[in-house]
């Protein structure tokens, strides 16, 4: 299965969404790099119908009057949902996304039935510095601790420097979102807090406080995985994320055999 490219108007404008798949609805947010169609993702198509908006700036579009907030992304893909998806569907963030998924899964819990969060981002410590965008090694390192699963077909340099502008855009250069924090103990959905242990953009202290925060969450650490997970461990994240979806708060994470769990075949 693949995905297609579509456009839905909204009251704020025009919104190009990536959508794919059969099943339950899933809402994909995706990180501050764009949209990446990781080969994970691709397989969850076969159970779930996936919606992946394209945030507004990101990807070569435009910025919309009006929306210039997390809460205000969190407001026009509540429209979209509405509009497209017209169910209650899974959520699923990663980095970017994932704050993303945390506003809008706390505004709209109706809209919500199981939350994701991969690397999420924006609850970074006071005093805990991110790493240095221009300085590309570190940054490589911090993303990826497989940068040989890169797909090939990467974005063009000019968009990727734009993408990360409009994500500062939308963060306005705050770590911890103190406004989303006093909404993290009101979450009803069920969530599965995913980081690699390889990991050089979210703290460890960010998903332990997470955790810490929302009622119904489960926190796992993927091995050997840096902040891109779908990419340095595609198989681990099919697996937890599938089964996470399928079983939501009776996920299993390890059958119990004694053996080592076999990673889901990707397609």
């Amino acid at each position: 299965m693949e995905f297609t490219e579509h456009e839905v108007r909204l009251l704020q404008g025009t919104v190009k969404y990536h959508k794919g798949g059969t099943g339950l609805p899933l809402l994909y947010f995706h990180s501050a790099g764009g949209v990446r169609i990781t080969p994970p993702i691709k397989a969850l198509l076969d159970k779930h119908t996936i919606y992946m908006p394209v945030v507004p700036g990101f990807d070569g579009t435009k910025l919309l009057n009006g929306i210039d907030t997390y809460q205000d992304l969190a407001k026009l893909f509540a429209e979209f949902a509405d509009t497209v998806i017209k169910a209650q569907c899974d959520v699923l963030g990663h980095s970017f996304g994932g704050r993303l998924a945390i506003w809008f899964a706390s505004l709209y819990p109706e809209k919500t039935r199981l939350l994701v969060l991969e690397a999420p981002s924006g609850f970074r410590p006071a005093g805990m510095k991110d790493v240095d965008p221009g300085n590309a090694d570190a940054m490589l390192r911090a993303m990826y601790a497989h940068p040989e699963k890169l797909p090939p077909n990467q974005k063009p340099r000019e968009m990727a420097v734009e993408n990360r502008k409009m994500a500062e855009h939308y963060h306005k250069n705050r770590n911890m979102e103190e406004a989303l924090v006093g909404q993290l103990p009101k979450l009803r959905a069920v969530t599965l807090i995913l980081r690699g242990t390889k990991d050089g953009r979210v703290p460890d202290e960010s998903v332990l406080f997470l955790k810490a925060k929302i009622p119904t969450s489960h926190l796992i650490y993927v091995y050997d995985a840096a902040h891109a997970i779908e990419v340095d461990q595609p198989e681990r994240f099919l697996t937890l994320v599938g089964d996470f979806l399928a079983r939501g708060q009776g996920f299993l994470v390890n059958a119990g055999t004694g053996e080592e769990p076999a990673d889901a075949e990707l397609a």
